[in-house]
């Protein structure tokens, strides 16, 4: 009798959201050990500790295969990323972007430098994208540019604080595709102008958002300025620029999270 087909290895998520958060020269075996990870690398453990690997094996990875005396670990290809934090150790977390780039399809990073939206720009089969910047890229904002052949193009996004000329940059990049968006935003108030929009209509408008079916505007109350009565008139003037597009505040709407 033949064997049976071999079941192909079930897709991978990583959190490294502990491992970000540490600066050049700490953790350096975690960190080098999550470079192979995240590309399905691991250069095998000694014999002895295999009954301490077959006790983590569950069913979503990793597989594992026997030789006299080394067990090979194939890591299933990795397809969600989350909790990438860029500004701690931002060569080893361009790194880890450049390495995952292949097969990453839903991606979280926090704090990112121009070096790492271009990193994610380029991923081709990226679908799903959270991206949260921290001002350092106010002082030169980046515009990207179309997105490489072959692109897959995002259907989904929340940004937060990136600069305008980068987010429109971004968001014309993925026109075509982009279904559904998420922004954290406050409502126009002139003393908080770099965390609200007085515009925001205009700004979405010359972005070319045929794809676009659902805008979520996230105030997150701590950071982000919210009035009923501004959050109406910002709502209809997107909705008057960008027609039959269903407009939405997480806190007069009650929108539940997503999440990457």
């Amino acid at each position: 009798m033949e064997p049976p087909p071999s079941e192909a290895p079930p897709p991978r998520e990583m959190n490294v959201n502990d491992v970000s958060q540490s600066v050049p020269g700490d953790r350096q075996e975690e960190k080098a050990a999550a470079l192979q990870k995240v590309q399905g690398i691991d250069d095998g453990l000694p014999v002895d500790n295999l009954w301490i690997k077959f006790k983590n094996v569950n069913k979503y990875g990793p597989w594992i295969t026997l030789d006299f005396q080394r067990i090979t670990v194939d890591y299933p290809e990795v397809m969600r990323l989350v909790r990438v934090r860029c500004r701690w150790d931002p060569a080893w977390s361009l790194e880890l972007l450049q390495r995952a780039a292949p097969t990453v399809e839903r991606l979280e990073v926090f704090d990112p430098r121009e070096s790492h939206l271009r990193a994610v720009h380029a991923m081709p089969r990226l679908r799903r994208l959270r991206v949260s910047a921290d001002g350092a890229l106010d002082a030169a904002a980046p515009e990207l540019g179309a997105l490489p052949p072959g692109h897959d193009g995002l259907r989904w996004l929340r940004a937060s604080r990136l600069p305008r000329a980068t987010l429109q940059s971004l968001l014309q990049a993925h026109a075509g595709t982009l279904e559904e968006l998420e922004l954290e935003v406050g409502t126009p108030r002139e003393a908080e102008e770099e965390r609200s929009c007085s515009d925001l209509h205009s700004l979405l408008g010359r972005c070319g958002l045929r794809a676009l079916r659902r805008l979520v505007l996230c105030r997150f109350a701590v950071v982000f300025s919210h009035s009923d009565t501004a959050c109406w008139e910002q709502c209809a003037a997107v909705r008057a620029a960008l027609p039959g597009l269903q407009v939405l505040c997480d806190e007069c709407d009650r929108v539940q999270k997503e999440h990457p």
